[in-house]
């Protein structure tokens, strides 16, 4: 009997995923043949004393990659959920929206103060670099500043993470914040090369009581089954707070040029900028005020927690600790030093560049949202195996493509797969541990993340001086290329054995 209008929905998986495939691969083919194009028109002009971008046409192509990648990114999650085993056997699945409305109060406030905790990290993102190479220092010393910063930042991790572990979240953030904005405000008026690393330190210690308690209290105050939306939000509400700092970074020192009357590129200029981002950094503190913690089992003494070999995770500490050395040292050698390689290697001006890196954070923000489906989809272990993997091919061709153009284009690529993965590895490492263990877990992860940071900032200005950008690159790449093929040798069998309590406090399955 022919199929009438009214009858039961028949369903084509073949048939409707050969259409997409043809639709992605068609988006996929107009993208390329537009960065050939485009390539053959910057051919030649890229180092012509920047000529070539004077008239802002990297931007434009930015704009156009970004897109791309948007088009390709619902492609891609329009394939996947077609894919998605039905809806009888996986259960009812919540829109974003939907999630949401289930957060708790905590939870959503914390949202609102990552909507507003990049604004000024956006900024010095963009101009911190710049503003130490023109106030007459060389780019060892900026790879010494940061190697200082993420030294102290790494060595404060842990202790971070115990202190949370003892007494909670939300105070972390306060003092750590007070802290690391006094310091930083402090090193942008001074020239004594002494005194801006040992600033640099401070500033790091401050800074590293944020990045072990955000995961922890994410976790502490969500239900199993809204983790992998909570953490994904998370992740895109920061790419979204970086690329209005990054952007506002690339045009605030013209503003202040305008004001006090000097050259865009004069240090003063670049200064003021960075000064402008700090107060932005404590108003992101205002929705932490209203936050009441939610009660969970914390540690009762410093002593258990610091008898690190008898803790119920160790060997997924250990694990974790060894990915994040490795992680953390390609990000020293390559996220701190991009705004360097688009002025160097390509002439770029400030605007440029802030424009270049906010796009790349609205790549971001939006591929994270793909990662609840490739949870689904594949797990965490796999995703995370996938997205790291494809993201390295990326990197080393950035070091090779002589056009400003098509770098903006692979830029944005590589940052929209890359950050897929970033929820993921957050919300696995914080189910393989046990709840009193979350801070010092994080601890752990964040003091090896940032330590590896440190070697890898104080070798890529040896790197990048002697063999320039693309050495460090490869380097970074290997880096990448290797957590990638360990997170699924030690976590993919154990990702299935590891079962959530309702309470999102209670202890989970932890791998010995």
């Amino acid at each position: 009997m022919a199929e009438t209008s009214r009858g039961p929905k028949v369903i084509r998986p073949a048939r409707t995923l050969s259409r997409l495939r043809f639709k992605a691969i068609l988006v996929a083919g107009v993208l390329a043949l537009l960065l050939v194009a485009r390539a053959f028109a910057d051919e030649g002009h890229a180092h012509d004393g920047g000529a070539a971008l004077s008239g802002g046409g990297p931007i434009l192509w930015g704009l156009l990659s970004l897109g791309g990648v948007v088009l390709g990114l619902v492609a891609t999650r329009v394939l996947l959920l077609r894919q998605a085993v039905p809806a009888a056997a996986a259960g009812p699945r919540e829109s974003y929206l939907a999630a949401v409305r289930q957060f708790s109060p905590n939870a959503k406030l914390f949202l609102a103060y990552s909507i507003l905790a990049e604004l000024g990290t956006g900024i010095w993102s963009v101009m911190f670099n710049l503003y130490l190479l023109r106030a007459g220092f060389d780019i060892t010393f900026v790879g010494t500043f940061w190697f200082i910063n993420m030294l102290c930042h790494g060595a404060a991790a842990l202790p971070a993470g115990v202190i949370a572990d003892r007494f909670g979240r939300r105070r972390s953030f306060f003092i750590a914040t007070g802290l690391a904005v006094v310091a930083q405000g402090s090193l942008l008026f001074t020239q004594a090369p002494i005194a801006i690393l040992a600033l640099a330190g401070i500033a790091g210690f401050g800074e590293a009581f944020h990045g072990v308690t955000g995961a922890p209290f994410m976790m502490e105050n969500s239900e199993p089954r809204e983790r992998v939306h909570l953490f994904s939000l998370n992740s895109a509400f920061l790419q979204f707070s970086r690329f209005a700092g990054s952007f506002a970074g690339g045009y605030l020192p013209l503003f202040w040029a305008v004001v006090i009357g000097l050259p865009d590129v004069d240090p003063q200029a670049a200064r003021w900028a960075l000064v402008t981002g700090l107060p932005l950094v404590l108003v992101a503190l205002v929705p932490l005020a209203f936050m009441r913690e939610k009660p969970v089992e914390l540690a009762h003494t410093f002593k258990e927690l610091l008898n690190f070999p008898k803790m119920a995770s160790f060997r997924s500490v250990m694990q974790l600790t060894l990915l994040s050395v490795m992680t953390g040292t390609a990000f020293g050698l390559t996220v701190r030093f991009f705004n360097i390689f688009f002025q160097d290697a390509h002439g770029a001006t400030d605007g440029q560049i802030g424009a270049t890196l906010a796009l790349a954070s609205i790549a971001g923000a939006i591929a994270v949202f793909i990662s609840p489906l490739l949870a689904q989809r594949w797990g965490k272990v796999r995703s995370i195996l996938f997205t790291q993997a494809a993201s390295v091919p990326l990197l080393m061709v950035m070091a090779l493509v002589p056009s400003y153009s098509v770098v903006t284009a692979i830029f944005l690529v590589r940052g929209a797969v890359y950050s897929m993965a970033q929820p993921l590895r957050n919300q696995l490492t914080m189910e393989l541990v046990t709840a009193k263990e979350r801070g010092t877990t994080a601890g752990f992860t964040h003091a090896s993340f940032d330590l590896g940071g440190s070697f890898g900032a104080g070798m890529a200005g040896l790197l990048i001086a002697g063999g320039g950008f693309a050495t460090a690159f490869t380097a970074a790449a290997v880096l990448i290329l290797i957590p990638a093929f360990l997170y699924f040798t030690f976590f993919e069998k154990r990702e299935a054995r590891v079962r959530e309590l309702p309470s999102p406090g209670a202890p989970v399955v932890a791998g010995r």
